[in-house]
């Protein structure tokens, strides 16, 4: 006599794997869409220093290279494209170059860490920048500030959730050392924007990568994932 389950115990059975399921996918997902952030991050800094090391090598050390001071407008735009061009653009791959104030490459929307909606720098109607799409499908956007050069960087384009602790970040390539909100290193190099502040720096503060900081909030948190050694620590404000 061959016995199977009765149609209650395979109902149950796929009740409980339904409920199993329903409990763990949020935790897989969300630690799955960390990886990805960690890495891409990681990634689109690793170009940006390997194109630094590359172009050195034929136009001198960074600290000597001229970088504009565009302030903030279509001279942004002008200069970032000048900079780029002359010492960065045969050592990285392009996948597309974004237009001024553009929506074909940022997003129309973005968002601080503290929730708050960012009205000034990486929203397309405000982005002066001169950006471009990577080969690994990151957003970068060229800001010349005379001693160093900020780049905005959009993991993931449009794609959002476009805020400034998941996949809107800023690194800074510096051709001095310095000590200030930016940073502090002691040479000119490739750095996260806050690299070398302390972690309570780092999760406080105006720029601080944080639920509750004032400001730019999250601008610090490219600086924090680094300082954790290139993890998102629990106390991350995903």
């Amino acid at each position: 006599m061959k016995r199977g389950f009765t149609l209650a115990e395979v109902l149950i059975t796929l009740g409980i794997i339904g409920v199993v399921a329903t409990v763990t996918m949020p935790t897989l997902i969300k630690n799955y869409q960390k990886h990805e952030t960690v890495n891409r991050l990681k990634e689109t800094y690793s170009i940006l220093y390997q194109a630094i090391r590359m172009s050195e090598t034929e136009n001198g050390l960074l600290e000597t290279w001229e970088i504009p001071n565009a302030g903030w407008g279509a001279n942004t735009y002008t200069y970032g494209k000048t900079f780029f061009e002359q010492y960065l653009k045969p050592y990285i791959k392009v996948a597309k170059e974004c237009k001024y104030k553009s929506n074909e490459c940022w997003a129309d929307e973005y968002i601080w860490s503290n929730g708050v909606a960012d009205n000034s720098y990486f929203p397309a109607s405000q982005n002066s920048t001169y950006g471009m799409v990577l080969a690994n499908g990151s957003v970068i956007g060229f800001w010349p500030r005379g001693s160093f050069c900020e780049i905005y960087v959009d993991l993931n384009g449009k794609k959002g959730p476009n805020k400034t602790d998941k996949d809107a970040f800023d690194i800074i390539i510096a051709k001095t050392s310095r000590n200030d909100s930016r940073g502090n290193f002691d040479r000119s190099g490739v750095y996260m924007y806050g690299q070398g502040r302390s972690r309570t720096e780092l999760t406080s503060g105006s720029y601080g990568c944080s639920k509750t900081a004032t400001s730019n909030a999250g601008t610090y948190c490219s600086g924090l994932i680094m300082h954790d050694g290139w993890k998102i620590a629990p106390d991350y404000p995903w």
